[in-house]
């Protein structure tokens, strides 16, 4: 696969993912046209409400991309303005720049071809690793989710809980997994499964074992699944400073993105 149908694989499943469990929730709103998509979670976090899949052209959609940001900004809500390797980059930027907004680092897109590679990687024995199925697993997944983030966002654990059966559905293509040791959870992971791709997007481990591997363990087990699922391409995005690790595991980078909020 080239760099082209890797990248188009990757926003897709980015775009899809962004708005799946949204849509299971009440109050939530999607908006979504060829060139536009606004994901409004009904939350104040800047980690659920999202535009992107952008290919207007601010010359002449001005009037769009302002109406864009002040539906949140109306509300006195956070949210992020994705700029993707083929949605925005270089032409949507100093027009979001203009209306005040920043992104501190672009960040890595990395692409691993599942195809013939054997996933390298040791799972630690004493790690047990599951998919999260059930009320109680999504609970503690949320939990573990907006304690590690940073800032804190406690409505990731709304979210999370508003959305729960979406998320645990047979035939979600959202996938959470929980990692424990000794009956108690200790990292979690959730992916997203699309367009023939597992996309990778929030990853978290309570702060007792970090440094154990434990959240790479996740993503090796759930790169081994994918492959055994027949699917051909992993996606994830990472700062400079976590290239190298993801480098190690057979990643490669194909492209970079932005978060403007």
């Amino acid at each position: 696969m080239d760099r082209t149908a890797i990248l188009k694989a990757f926003e897709a499943n980015v775009w899809d993912r962004a708005a799946y469990l949204t849509r299971g929730r009440k109050g939530a709103e999607i908006v979504e046209t060829p060139d536009l998509l606004i994901v409004d979670s009904g939350l104040p976090s800047a980690n659920l409400n999202m535009i992107g899949k952008s290919s207007l052209n601010p010359r002449f959609a001005a009037d769009r991309v302002e109406a864009a940001v002040k539906r949140f900004r109306a509300k006195e809500f956070p949210f992020t303005w994705i700029i993707g390797p083929l949605s925005g980059h270089g032409s949507m930027e100093p027009a979001l720049k203009d209306l005040g907004l920043s992104t501190p680092e672009d960040e890595w897109v990395m692409a691993m071809s599942l195809d013939s590679v054997n996933v390298p990687g040791i799972i630690p024995p004493n790690l047990e690793i599951k998919r999260v199925a059930s009320v109680p697993a999504v609970e503690q997944f949320a939990a573990v989710m907006a304690a590690a983030s940073t800032p804190a966002d406690p409505h990731l654990k709304t979210f999370y809980l508003d959305v729960k059966d979406a998320a645990i559905a047979p035939t979600s293509p959202e996938r959470i997994y929980a990692a424990s040791v000794g009956g108690e959870t200790v990292a979690v992971l959730e992916a997203f499964s699309a367009h023939g791709i597992i996309g990778f997007y929030a990853m978290a481990s309570v702060a007792a074992v970090r440094g154990k591997g434990y959240a790479a363990a996740l993503i090796i087990n759930a790169l081994r699944e994918a492959k055994k699922a027949g699917l051909r391409l992993a996606s994830l995005t990472t700062v400079e400073a976590g290239r190298a690790l993801y480098e190690r595991i057979g990643f490669k980078p194909v492209g970079r993105i932005a978060s403007y909020r």
